[in-house]
């Protein structure tokens, strides 16, 4: 199936939280503990056999149509494609009403396995788990149901540590400032993940960086953000350091800073990878210094075989972080290397 026969069905939500974070959120967020290493590495699956059983369908439900999500659903088409299997694309923005529908739409198709982002943790189980009792296996990526639904019905689970990408942004971050010996940086910035930038908080503190939070706003799609950050700028002109927690917080931020006239005086850090983004990093304005990113597409592979598996041979693959990647300034290579796959 090709990507442009996909069924994407956009409808504004207004409140929502970022795509590319997982489902829940808690409200005050805490470290994980540390992982196991069947947890920092996805689960080695087993190609699908061969003859086991004709013309499997997937259903997949994906809630941003955004470079993240577009980048999922390329890889779930090249495993699907790979191992003959048919998959069924469902994009929305943020609806979990939209999302239930598809899950009863899958179910009553009769689709082998359906795999899904959820939205939110507890929105949309009833129908997770008729589908479930309907005999459809059940796959989670980029966040997943509530605990209990999860260990009910879901055969696997594959998402990013979200707390360690907030992390690592955060250390290199104290690491840059030592270099230039910027002490005691104004920081605004551009929420949208608790996770995440609760591990970008305790990044600084284990560096002992001593830093000023001046302003916390959220903004995570590009536009709206651009007026974030400029409002940012413009009522704290102290700031000197951005931080954003998502690929469009992160466009937003430069493009504030470039509208503001600001390049060399302020500087951005973020989330995500994206061509834009990688543009950014190598643009001469030096504004963009380094993101955290997901692998997305790699996301989509796994989550793909994983349905493969459970549905040709029963094999649950259980909990998998998906590695992450990092580029910054640094490494001119690493990031053309990137856009050379795009």
């Amino acid at each position: 199936m090709n990507l442009s026969h996909w069924t994407a069905v956009l409808l504004i939500s207004l409140n929502i939280l970022l795509a590319a974070c997982t489902a829940a959120q808690p409200e005050q967020p805490i470290p994980p503990a540390p992982a196991t290493p069947d947890q920092t590495e996805p689960t080695p699956l087993p190609a699908t056999p061969t003859g086991v059983k004709d013309n499997i369908v997937i259903g997949a439900i994906l809630f941003q149509n955004d470079n993240f999500f577009e980048t999922v659903a390329l890889g779930m088409e090249e495993t699907a494609e790979a191992a003959g299997a048919d998959i069924l694309f469902r994009f929305h923005e943020h609806n979990v009403d939209l999302e239930t529908q598809w899950i009863k739409e899958f179910t009553e198709q009769g689709v082998d396995a359906i795999v899904i982002s959820p939205r939110v943790e507890d929105g949309s189980v009833n129908a997770i788990q008729k589908a479930y009792e309907s005999g459809i296996k059940i796959v989670c990526f980029n966040g997943c149901f509530t605990e209990e639904a999860t260990d009910k019905y879901v055969s696997a689970v594959f998402e990013t540590d979200q707390y360690d990408l907030g992390y690592q942004v955060g250390e290199y971050l104290a690491g840059w400032l030592a270099e230039r010996e910027m002490d005691e940086p104004h920081v605004g910035i551009l929420s949208c993940c608790d996770r995440r930038e609760a591990g970008f908080r305790q990044a600084l503190t284990d560096n002992d960086v001593a830093w000023s939070e001046e302003v916390n706003i959220e903004g995570y799609l590009a536009e709206p953000a651009t007026a974030v950050g400029e409002t940012i700028l413009q009522n704290y002109p102290q700031v000197n350091i951005l931080w954003a927690e998502n690929e469009g917080g992160a466009i937003g931020a430069v493009n504030a800073v470039r509208r503001q006239n600001h390049a060399g005086e302020l500087f951005v850090f973020g989330i995500d990878i994206s061509p834009q983004l990688a543009q950014m990093l190598l643009a001469e304005d030096d504004i963009l210094q380094a993101v955290g990113a997901q692998s997305p597409r790699l996301m989509g592979n796994l989550a793909v075989q994983a349905a493969l598996n459970a549905v040709t041979t029963g094999q649950d693959a259980g909990y998998n972080h998906v590695p992450t990647a990092f580029y910054s300034r640094d490494d001119r290579e690493a990031i053309e290397t990137y856009l050379q796959t795009q």
